[in-house]
């Protein structure tokens, strides 16, 4: 009888592996910023108050020059018609000699009576007052910003990884027969 031996060897193998290699530099970025700040000005010119007492014044009998000499003509003006008036009476009362009254005594007895004042209440008047508000200057200058941006850098160094194979062993396979006498 015969008998088939098979034999096999197998394949053998050396690996030689060398990783990849990645070798990174960077330089970081850099922001530069420069700020101008903004600015307020304000200024509040001060206001304008203005009193005028004239009327007080006037009130109390107080004038200034010029109101004063036309007050004082217009009263001479008056007194010299009020005079007048009075002499003109006075004449024709004289004149009147037929009546049988004695005009000169009644003349001399009207001049000494003596008027009495008069008296009056009045208000004094307020004065006038007056304030001119000047209004607020503002003067406002925005603000900046200056930014200078220079970029960072990354620089790379890549090496690819490597595999070597090498056969140590190649297969094979061997067919032998034997013969088996039983």
């Amino acid at each position: 009888m015969l008998q088939i031996n098979i034999s096999t060897q197998p394949i053998r193998m050396d690996y030689k592996t060398q990783n990849a290699r990645l070798d990174l530099k960077s330089t970081p970025p850099k922001v530069q910023m420069e700020t101008t700040p903004a600015t307020l000005e304000i200024r509040q010119p001060r206001g304008e108050l203005t009193i005028d007492h004239t009327p007080f014044r006037y009130s109390l009998g107080l004038k200034n020059i010029a109101d004063f000499a036309r007050d004082n003509a217009s009263l001479g003006r008056q007194t010299v018609m009020d005079t007048i008036a009075r002499i003109v009476g006075e004449g024709n009362q004289m004149a009147r000699f037929e009546n049988g009254s004695n005009a000169i005594a009644n003349i001399a007895y009207g001049a000494s009576l003596v008027k009495v004042p008069e008296f009056t209440v009045a208000p004094l008047a307020a004065p006038n007052i007056q304030y001119q508000a000047n209004p607020a200057q503002i003067k406002a200058m925005a603000g900046n910003v200056n930014v200078t941006v220079q970029p960072g850098r990354v620089q790379g160094d890549y090496q690819p990884g490597k595999v070597d194979i090498r056969v140590i062993q190649y297969p094979s396979i061997e067919f032998s027969t034997i013969d088996i006498k039983v």
